[in-house]
C-alpha cells in the first residue's frame, strides 16, 4: 500500500513538474517588431522581392526555401550544446551540383538550379554549434519545382488563417 501511495506522488509530481516547466516556457517566450511583422508587411517585402525576379514570367528563381521542421528541432533541442545556440544563421551558398557542373565561381543570379541556403546555430558569443562530425543544414528544399501543396504553396502568405 505505502509504494502505490509513493508511486501516486511521484507520477503526480513529475506530471505537476512537466506541466508548470511547460506553462513557465510558454509565457517566458515574447516577441516584437522587429523579431515578428505582420502578415500584410511580409507580404509587401515577399511581392517587392518576387516582382524584382520576374516571378511570374519565369519559374527559375528562387522563390523560397522549405526545411524539415523535425530536422531543425534536432537541432536546437537535442545535439550536444545545443541549448548554447541563441541565432541561426541563413548563407546562401551555390550548390555543389552547380559547381561540380564547372559552375564554380559564376553568378546565376537566384536560380533554383545554382542557389542553395545553409543553416548553422552559433551562440551568444559568436562561436558555431555543428552536428556532431562538424555537419550543418542544407537540405532545403526550393520553390518553385518543391513547392508543399496548400496555401503554403503560395509564393505570398495568407491574409486569413482557417483553424
Amino acid at each position: 500500500m505505502k509504494r502505490k501511495i509513493w508511486l501516486n506522488v511521484f507520477v503526480s509530481v513529475v506530471l505537476l513538474s512537466c506541466n508548470t516547466n511547460h506553462n513557465q516556457q510558454k509565457t517566458t517566450l515574447t516577441y516584437s517588431f522587429p523579431d515578428v511583422i505582420p502578415i500584410d508587411s511580409a507580404n509587401k517585402m515577399l511581392t517587392s522581392y518576387l516582382n524584382s525576379v520576374n516571378y511570374q514570367a519565369t519559374d527559375t528563381n528562387v522563390e523560397s526555401v522549405i526545411f524539415s521542421a523535425a530536422l531543425l528541432r534536432n537541432y536546437l533541442d537535442s545535439i550536444t550544446g545545443s541549448s548554447d545556440i541563441a541565432y541561426i544563421k541563413i548563407m546562401f551558398a551555390h550548390k555543389l551540383s552547380y559547381i561540380n557542373a564547372g559552375n564554380g565561381n559564376h553568378n546565376d543570379g537566384f536560380s533554383n538550379s545554382a542557389l542553395t541556403l545553409l543553416m548553422a546555430g552559433y551562440t551568444t558569443s559568436g562561436e558555431f554549434i555543428f552536428f556532431p562530425e562538424n555537419l550543418i543544414i542544407d537540405n532545403g528544399m526550393l520553390c518553385p519545382n518543391n513547392c508543399p501543396p496548400g496555401n503554403a504553396g503560395s509564393p505570398l502568405l495568407p491574409t486569413t488563417m482557417k483553424r
